[in-house]
C-alpha cells in the first residue's frame, strides 16, 4: 500500500489553501472591478465548537476574519477577505451563504496490493445573518425622560430666541445630513462548517490516526460559531 507522509502533508496543505475562509466558489479576479453593491466591512471571530478531524485540518481557535460583503439585486452575494480574493454566494433576507464541495485523493490506490485508495469529499459552508444595530435603544435609556424637555429648555426661549431663524436649518445642517455623518453599525452571527466524507468505494482506513494517518476520524467535521460587527458602506 502506498500513501506515506508526503501524501498526508499534501492533504493538509490543500485544506489550508482551499478550505474556508478561503472559498473557491466563484473566485473573482484581483484586477477586475468588484461586482455588486457594497454592504459593509466586518470584523468577526469564530470559536471552535467541534473538531473531529485532527491534525489533517489545521484549524485555528479562535478564527479571526476581516472581510467585505457585496450583493446584487438578484440575490447574488460576494465575500472578500481584506487583501484577498473575492468569492460568490447567495443572499436572501439578510442571510448569506457561501458553499463549496470538492473531492481530493488522500491516499493513492495500489493495484499491486489490491488497495483501492482513499478519496474524500470536502464540503465547506459559511453562513451568517447580517442585521442593523438598533442604536435607538439609547433614547429608551432615559435621554428624553432625563428632563431635557421638562427642565424648561423650550420654555426658556430657545425656540423663540431665533435659533431656527438664525439659519441653522438653512445652513444645511438638517436631519438628513446629520444622519449621514453617523456610521450605520451592523452585527453578524453565523457559523462555518467543514465536513470531510470518504467517497463511496474508498478505503480510508490507513488515513485515520489509529493506523498512523493524519485524520482523527473519517468522516469528520470542524465547526465554528461566528459573531462580529461591521460598518455599512455608504455608496452615495
Amino acid at each position: 500500500m502506498t500513501g506515506g507522509l508526503g501524501e498526508r502533508y499534501l492533504w493538509a496543505m490543500r485544506w489550508t489553501l482551499f478550505g474556508l475562509p478561503l472559498l473557491v466558489l466563484g473566485c473573482w479576479g484581483q484586477g477586475e472591478e468588484p461586482p455588486g453593491e457594497p454592504i459593509g466591512t466586518f470584523n468577526a471571530v469564530g470559536f471552535m465548537v467541534e473538531q473531529s478531524c485532527g491534525a489533517a485540518v489545521p484549524a485555528p481557535d479562535p478564527l479571526q476574519l476581516d472581510f467585505e460583503l457585496r450583493s446584487e439585486s438578484n440575490g447574488r452575494a460576494y465575500w472578500q477577505r481584506l487583501g484577498g480574493g473575492m468569492f460568490a454566494g447567495i443572499e436572501k433576507d439578510g442571510e448569506f451563504t457561501f458553499q463549496v464541495s470538492q473531492s481530493w485523493m488522500v491516499v493513492e490506490p495500489d493495484r499491486f496490493r489490491g488497495f483501492v485508495g482513499c478519496s474524500v469529499t470536502q464540503r465547506d459552508i459559511f453562513t451568517f445573518v447580517v442585521e442593523t444595530l438598533d442604536v435607538e435603544t439609547d433614547s429608551d435609556a432615559g435621554i428624553v425622560d432625563g428632563g431635557v424637555e421638562d427642565a424648561g429648555v423650550k420654555d426658556a426661549g430657545v425656540e423663540d430666541a431665533g435659533v431656527e431663524d438664525a439659519g441653522v436649518e438653512d445652513g444645511g445642517v438638517d436631519e438628513e445630513s446629520d444622519a449621514g455623518v453617523e456610521p450605520v453599525l451592523l452585527t453578524l452571527t453565523g457559523s462555518q462548517i467543514t465536513e470531510i466524507i470518504p467517497l463511496t468505494g474508498s478505503d480510508c482506513t490507513p488515513a485515520v490516526a489509529a493506523l498512523g494517518g493524519p485524520f482523527l476520524a473519517l468522516p469528520c467535521r470542524v465547526e465554528y460559531v461566528l459573531s462580529g460587527e461591521g460598518i455599512a458602506i455608504n455608496v452615495e
